[in-house]
């Protein structure tokens, strides 16, 4: 991922995050990205790092958002279409 790739993923990540009403998917998102574009040793540590992804699987619904960002984040794909809603 390019530098320019990045930023602009970031900027629309935190657009959204600021216009939804749910914006845990986009703060883990960022995280996740940050993550991916920096490597391992982003100031994330390796017990943060598998909190984050369990998430993913939470009851707490707030939770699992944010757990579903930070994973696509790390992935670095590109925000989902439904994402922008």
């Amino acid at each position: 991922m390019t530098e320019q790739e990045f930023r602009s993923r970031m900027a629309q990540a935190e657009t959204m995050c600021g216009l939804s009403d749910r914006p845990a998917y986009y703060e883990g998102y960022m995280n996740g990205l940050r993550r991916f574009y920096y490597g391992p040793h982003f100031g994330t540590l390796q017990q943060e790092h598998e909190e984050w992804l369990g998430l993913f699987y939470e009851q707490d619904e707030t939770s699992a958002h944010r757990g579903r960002g930070y994973h696509d984040g790390l992935q670095g794909i590109r925000l989902p279409v439904w994402a922008n809603r």
